[in-house]
């Protein structure tokens, strides 16, 4: 059985050895329908590309559902598309996954972030909005006044967004600031492990109630990507949605 997991940034510095899952990158549009031709018998999207590049698809998902194949999703693009999708099969992991699902956030700049080169590891060069909120309410849960830093933080640009430019800005104790900046909560990468674990154990097929409609542009992108077997080369980090 092979299990294929799209992922990048939002598990850097995660032993993914540890996971007897096919892990590839990042996923953009066709990967999926791709995974599935190559034997996958479940997939699980964490990170993916965006801007310029075509992300992943509803209708591939769709498609994987209706072929009896689960697909789980979290942390980032994941995440997004679980909670567009979760009424069609589709399985949300995780808090932002939730987070998306019940409207306490909508866009996509929440989970969106700069980070280094696959070669070292992806490591991230900005903070994800969704891990400045997580990293508040944790400490709100111990006591401290988080005063205007989500307020300062989401009216940031993500590739700018770090810690030091949101702390500087934001009215906050010394002490608070310095415990935001030492104790960030990586709720992307909590999420990340979360389906990583689920996708692991036995999964039952998704309940799918419309029958998959074989469209012709379904057909003529299935035979495009039939043509090219293997994705391009990976698209530059600024693309990549969640990082």
């Amino acid at each position: 059985m092979v299990k294929v997991v799209f992922a990048g940034p939002s598990t850097s510095g995660v032993d993914l050895s540890a996971y007897n899952v096919d892990i590839r990158g990042p996923v953009r549009q066709g990967d999926v329908w791709r995974a599935i031709r190559d034997g996958a018998t479940a997939v699980g999207i964490i990170d993916g590309y965006f801007e310029g590049v075509p992300s992943v698809w509803h209708k591939e998902i769709l498609w994987a559902l209706s072929e009896g194949i689960p697909v789980l999703g979290a942390s980032s693009m994941g995440a997004l598309r679980a909670a567009e999708m979760d009424a069609f099969g589709m399985i949300g992991v995780g808090a932002i996954y939730e987070w998306y699902r019940d409207g306490v956030i909508e866009d996509d700049d929440e989970v969106a972030l700069v980070h280094g080169p696959a070669e070292i590891g992806s490591p991230a060069l900005s903070v994800p909005m969704v891990n400045v909120r997580a990293t508040c309410a944790a400490a709100e849960a111990m006591g401290m006044d988080t005063g205007d830093v989500i307020t300062v933080a989401k009216a940031q640009f993500y590739k700018g967004r770090t810690w030091d430019s949101v702390l500087t800005a934001a009215a906050l104790s010394a002490t608070t600031a310095d415990w935001l900046r030492h104790n960030e909560v990586d709720q992307k990468r909590l999420d990340a492990l979360a389906l990583l674990e689920l996708i692991g154990r036995d999964l039952p097929a998704p309940s799918v109630e419309e029958p998959f409609e074989n469209t012709s542009l379904w057909v003529r992108a299935t035979e495009d990507w039939g043509r090219n077997p293997t994705p391009n080369e990976a698209p530059g980090p600024e693309r990549l949605l969640g990082g």
